[in-house]
């Protein structure tokens, strides 16, 4: 099924295969896009690059199946983090000043959905490179929400063991 929406003479949003989303440029001046994909696709940390996509472009935007491994990695570099410290805690190798009291701290939803978004910004961007450090500083923006990515996320969050399932795992070992 594709689903078509288009914005004015703006842009057009466009899903493939329930997987993808590309975009369309339609205006005469440039829209500007916060997207984890295109960041992957550059080479760029995720979340932090905001992308340019020139007058008659055709980009894609979002993939689905690139959402669901990065939270999957990130989930498990969680976990893992949270099992080498039980492990060197169990080992006596980690001192007690240098036990983080929260290792898998840096991994939930607000850490991973924004590999479940997509931020737009029509004719000013945004970020380092430009004077409005915010998407909201820029006169006319929208922030999509990819509903499916989202129910993933919320699935992958659900399955992680706690931190004292970890533990105990460890202790096994």
């Amino acid at each position: 099924m594709i689903i078509i929406v288009k914005i004015f003479a703006g842009i057009i949003i466009e899903e493939k295969n329930e997987t993808e989303v590309w975009i369309k440029c339609l205006s005469n001046h440039s829209v500007f896009v916060q997207s984890c994909y295109l960041d992957y696709e550059a080479g760029q940390a995720q979340g932090i690059a905001v992308h340019k996509i020139f007058p008659d472009a055709y980009v894609k935007v979002f993939d689905l199946f690139h959402s669901y491994e990065e939270m999957q990695k990130q989930a498990r570099k969680a976990c893992l983090a949270v099992a080498n410290q039980a492990a060197a805690v169990r080992d006596g190798s980690l001192s007690t000043a240098r036990i983080d009291p929260n290792p898998a701290q840096n991994i939930g939803v607000d850490e991973l959905r924004p590999l479940c978004i997509l931020r737009l910004s029509f004719v000013k961007g945004w970020g380092s490179n430009y004077k409005r450090q915010t998407i909201k500083e820029t006169p006319c923006w929208i922030e999509v929400h990819f509903n499916h990515a989202l129910q993933l996320l919320d699935s992958i969050l659900i399955q992680l063991p706690s931190e004292s399932e970890i533990q105990d795992f460890v202790k096994l070992q």
